[in-house]
């Protein structure tokens, strides 16, 4: 589980998504990876109540597979890309920051040209620089010849569009985090003698998320304990520090 706590916590997704917006209109990319990621959580949901409503024997958990590591760890860095995304717009709301302007990851892109200018000659820094700008020049002519690329609304985000990505996001940590303690053997959980049903993971984490726990369902071990306690405060960094900032300037 170290692992996959690492791995969550730097959240490829979010490192996706900066370079997914890299060199085109961030808006209409924002609004697409939402509803995307969104998607594919109604999606995984459905179809674990389907596979539920087949098999109706709630058997136990006892290893991991490589799809479900693979499937956790995606769960948790989208979380992990969210708790950030909406936190750093928040606060860039509350300091007057133009979001819009900002460099991403400017101590690595620093770091990266100092490299080049002590170990590398002047010559080799333009093919060096092109070639690492090559999948950005193929994903940016990729995305421009997509068919619907001219429905997605492209205009500045304001605070009510801000509002919707939030909601959206809520629902979808409340989703995500289920699908999570659903994939958890049943030795996480207190008392338990099979891995929660989807159904039982579902609601333990809207009361989780919601902050009422009512101690039906407890974790014990470390990963679970803290699932829970970052599941806390993602909701807590969407509803409360967000819509207070959106819903004050509006």
């Amino acid at each position: 589980m170290i692992s996959i706590f690492l791995l969550g916590l730097m959240s490829p997704t979010l490192y996706l998504a900066t370079f997914l917006k890299e060199g085109i209109n961030k808006n209409k990319m924002i609004r697409s990876l939402n509803w995307l990621y969104f998607s594919i959580s109604i999606f995984s949901f459905l179809l674990l109540i389907i596979l539920r409503g087949v098999d109706e024997t709630n058997s136990d958990i006892t290893t991991i597979s490589f799809a479900t590591f693979f499937w956790i760890v995606f769960l948790l860095s989208r979380c992990s890309e969210i708790f950030y995304a909406f936190l750093r717009d928040a606060l860039d709301k509350i300091s007057q920051k133009d979001s819009k302007n900002r460099i991403n990851f400017p101590n690595i892109r620093t770091l990266f040209n100092f490299l080049l200018k002590k170990f590398v000659e002047d010559k080799s820094h333009i093919k060096i620089k092109e070639f690492i700008a090559s999948p950005l020049l193929f994903k940016n002519k990729f995305l421009r010849k997509l068919p619907l690329k001219d429905k997605i609304n492209g205009e500045q985000l304001k605070n009510h569009d801000r509002l919707i990505l939030s909601f959206r996001s809520y629902f979808e940590l409340i989703i995500n985090f289920s699908i999570i303690y659903f994939l958890l053997p049943s030795i996480y959980w207190k008392e338990q003698k099979s891995s929660l049903d989807i159904i039982e993971a579902t609601y333990f984490s809207g009361v989780t998320i919601t902050t009422l726990g009512y101690g039906d369902i407890s974790p014990i071990l470390w990963f679970s304990q803290f699932l829970s306690v970052f599941e806390v405060l993602c909701g807590f960094t969407l509803i409360v520090v967000c819509l207070a900032v959106y819903l004050k300037d509006e």
